[in-house]
C-alpha cells in the first residue's frame, strides 16, 4: 500500500518541484500569466472584504476579535440563513477578480499602477489574516499596516520587481513544503530553507531583471 501511494504521489511532487522552482528562479519569465492570475486573486480578496466591511461591520469586527478568526470570516461570507449575504459576498468576489482580470490584460501606465495597487491591497490582507492567526487583534492590524505600506512603496515603484519578488517567496515555499513533507521536515528547517531558497531566487530574479533592462537600454547598431 505505501509503494502504491508513493507511486502515485511520485509525479505529483515532481511536477511539483519543477513548478516551484520554475517560480524561484525563473518567475520573471512569465510576468504576464503571474501578473494576470495575481489580479483575480487580488480583485477578488479586496472586493469580498468591502463587501463584508459595508454589510456587517459589527459581526465582521467581532469575528475578527474571537478565538477562531478565520472561521468566523468564513462563517461571515456564507451565512447559513442570509442567502442575500452569500449572494453579495460571492458577486463582489466575481466581480473583483473579473474586474482585476480586465484591467491586468489592458495597457498603460495608470492602469499598472491601479493593479499595482490592488497587489499591495490584498497582500496586506493576507498578511493581516496570517498575523491574527497568532497574534492579537490590533497587534496583527499595526504589523500588516506596516508592511503594507513598505509593500505599496514596493509596488508602485517596482512593480515588475515586485512580482518577482513574490514569485520567488511562493515557489521557495511550494519546494521547502513539498521537501518538508518528504523527509518529514520540522516548521524550523521549512523555515530555514525556504528563507534560503527565497533570497537565492530572489537575487537571481532581480539579476536577470538587470541584465533584461540593460539589453534593451542599448541602442540598436
Amino acid at each position: 500500500m505505501q509503494s502504491e501511494i508513493a507511486t502515485l504521489s511520485a509525479p505529483i511532487m515532481f511536477i511539483g518541484l519543477l513548478a516551484g522552482f520554475f517560480l524561484c528562479f525563473y518567475g520573471y519569465l512569465i510576468k504576464s500569466l503571474l501578473v494576470s492570475l495575481r489580479s483575480v486573486l487580488s480583485g477578488s480578496l479586496v472586493f469580498v472584504s468591502v463587501s463584508l466591511v459595508l454589510y456587517d461591520r459589527v459581526a465582521l469586527v467581532g469575528a475578527l476579535a474571537s478565538e477562531a478568526p478565520l472561521g468566523g470570516l468564513w462563517a461571515l461570507v456564507f451565512p447559513q440563513h442570509d442567502y442575500l449575504a452569500v449572494l453579495i459576498h460571492l458577486m463582489s468576489f466575481t466581480f473583483g477578480g473579473l474586474l482585476l482580470f480586465f484591467l491586468a490584460r489592458r495597457k498603460g501606465k495608470l492602469l499598472e499602477k491601479v493593479v499595482a495597487l490592488f497587489t499591495a491591497l490584498s497582500m496586506t490582507l493576507m498578511l493581516f489574516l496570517l498575523t491574527l492567526t497568532l497574534l492579537p487583534l490590533q497587534a496583527s492590524l499595526i504589523i500588516s499596516c506596516i508592511l503594507g505600506v513598505i509593500i505599496l512603496a514596493f509596488c508602485l515603484a517596482r512593480f515588475e520587481s515586485y512580482m518577482a519578488t513574490e514569485s520567488a517567496i511562493i515557489g521557495s515555499m511550494l519546494v521547502s513544503y513539498l521537501l518538508s513533507r518528504f523527509w518529514y521536515l520540522g516548521f524550523t528547517l521549512f523555515f530555514i530553507l525556504a528563507s534560503l531558497l527565497s533570497f537565492v531566487g530572489i537575487l537571481n530574479q532581480m539579476n536577470m531583471l538587470k541584465k533584461r533592462k540593460e539589453k534593451k537600454e542599448v541602442p540598436n547598431g
